[in-house]
């Protein structure tokens, strides 16, 4: 990995998102088409990310990780339909459960195709789409901790020498990074683009431990950033102090990303060549 390879793989995507969302501050002024921006920009980064590694995906794709987009562009697509219905756009843990459904039937990597599997999909998909933003959640925090939990599991992977899934999250992390600075520089309606990102998170979750070389207890380590996301969305609620529940949940995330990427380090073994 190189400073050329960073800039094109994750500051392409970055620039692209961010120019989206400025844009559509012009173009979509009426509140309720608000959030097509952010839900816009995030996919095409999505697309874009991957693009720059792989080429135009193929469907069959030609590789099992291949499926993680598919399931991301899906997403995003459903998620442009419910601005436009009153209704469904607060509908915060239907737009989830759906979510999850998708993810379920979609994502196929090695050794998770099993029904359960699928259900353990659809499970982490509504609880992290839903732990992102609940009503009380600000839209500042959900990007926070998606740019935190998607630049853990981008370390994680290059630890596993998967060097396509690293700059692919690494690139998501840094849009929400952009997403959250636009949103604190001018607050816009934002909705339904966090189950964009807890599919994004959950995929390249299982699509990392799918890959990883290691044992079971040291590829366990993968699903720490993903677990610290419920965690930290039962802190900012359930915390009496209004004015700390926002730093504590966020600790709670950073304390989990931290000893995901602590546990990695001591537990993988030195190789020079990344993967696939």
């Amino acid at each position: 990995m190189n400073p050329v390879e960073v800039l094109q793989f994750v500051g392409i995507p970055l620039g692209i998102g961010s120019a989206i969302v400025i844009l559509s501050w012009w173009l979509l002024p009426l509140k309720r088409f608000q959030p097509l921006g952010v839900i816009v920009a995030v996919g095409i980064s999505s697309v874009v990310a991957f693009i720059l590694q792989e080429g135009v995906p193929t469907l069959p794709p030609t590789q099992r990780w291949h499926w993680l987009v598919f399931t991301v562009t899906a997403v995003s697509l459903l998620a442009c339909i419910y601005p436009c219905f009153k209704k469904w756009d607060n509908l915060i843990v239907l737009q989830a459960l759906i979510a999850g459904l998708v993810a379920g039937l979609i994502l196929q990597f090695p050794s998770q195709q099993e029904w359960y599997m699928r259900c353990l999909v659809f499970v982490m998909v509504l609880f992290a789409g839903t732990g992102l933003r609940r009503v009380t959640i600000p839209a500042w925090h959900m990007y926070l901790v998606s740019w935190a939990v998607l630049a853990g599991l981008s370390i994680l992977a290059l630890q596993s020498s998967f060097a396509k899934l690293a700059f692919y999250a690494g690139a998501m992390s840094a849009v929400a990074a952009s997403m959250c600075v636009l949103q604190l520089l001018r607050p816009r309606e934002t909705k339904s683009v966090q189950i964009i990102y807890g599919t994004a998170i959950v995929g390249c979750t299982l699509c990392g431990f799918a890959y990883d070389q290691g044992d079971t207890a040291q590829r366990s380590a993968w699903f720490l950033p993903m677990a610290s996301i419920p965690l930290s969305a039962i802190c900012y609620v359930a915390f009496a102090n209004k004015k700390y529940r926002a730093v504590v949940s966020l600790a709670v995330v950073n304390v989990c990303i931290v000893a995901a990427i602590t546990w990695s380090i001591f537990a993988t073994p030195a190789t020079d060549e990344m993967w696939p």
